[in-house]
């Protein structure tokens, strides 16, 4: 094998792996509905306690008062409706699947909209509580902490932790009423 033909494989390989970035992106998973990213949650949550896989991992998030309402009250007439156990965390997960980006940038882009949102009015306190939440979204959340003591930042994951749920919540109540297909 020539260094050429090493060269094409690397690029061959670079561009898979750009494809798969974009794939990933929370605009390529927009495509989806707020419903079927949380239903993949609830399915992919289900296995992973079931299987005893461990692949899930408690994570603290803080959000506000008012949003830990609306989550925990929005889990617990889903579950009624649809009689399955869904819990705040499946949805936490499935709110940033949907929402939350993976570059600095694009994440304090998301708190700046937050603060924004909340107009002149008082920022309430965050409550913190910790969600069991996938591989992939603590891959993004785990170091997010640290990035944003970096860059000078720091204290700004409840503003773009909220800016997510808020979005994903905004979605779900535009959906409607639960409907899982399975």
């Amino acid at each position: 094998m020539s260094d050429g033909d090493d060269v094409t494989i690397d690029a061959d390989d670079d561009k898979e792996a750009d494809a798969k970035k974009r794939s990933t992106t929370p605009r390529a998973r927009r495509r989806q509905t707020a419903q079927q990213i949380l239903e993949k949650s609830y399915t992919e949550s289900v296995i992973d306690l079931r299987l005893r896989k461990k692949d899930w991992a408690a994570h603290p998030f803080r959000f506000t008062p008012a949003q830990i309402t609306q989550v925990n009250k929005r889990a617990a007439e889903d579950s009624a409706a649809t009689g399955l156990p869904l819990t705040s965390a499946q949805y936490v997960n499935a709110a940033m699947t949907m929402h939350l980006p993976a570059t600095l940038e694009e994440q304090l882009d998301l708190a700046e909209s937050f603060l924004r949102d909340m107009g002149a009015r008082r920022i309430p306190e965050g409550q913190q509580s910790s969600y069991r939440v996938s591989p992939e979204v603590l891959a993004i959340v785990r170091p997010l902490s640290n990035h944003l003591k970096a860059a000078g930042k720091a204290r700004t994951g409840y503003h773009i932790y909220s800016a997510v749920l808020a979005r994903f919540l905004k979605d779900l109540a535009s959906e409607g009423p639960l409907t899982f297909e399975s």
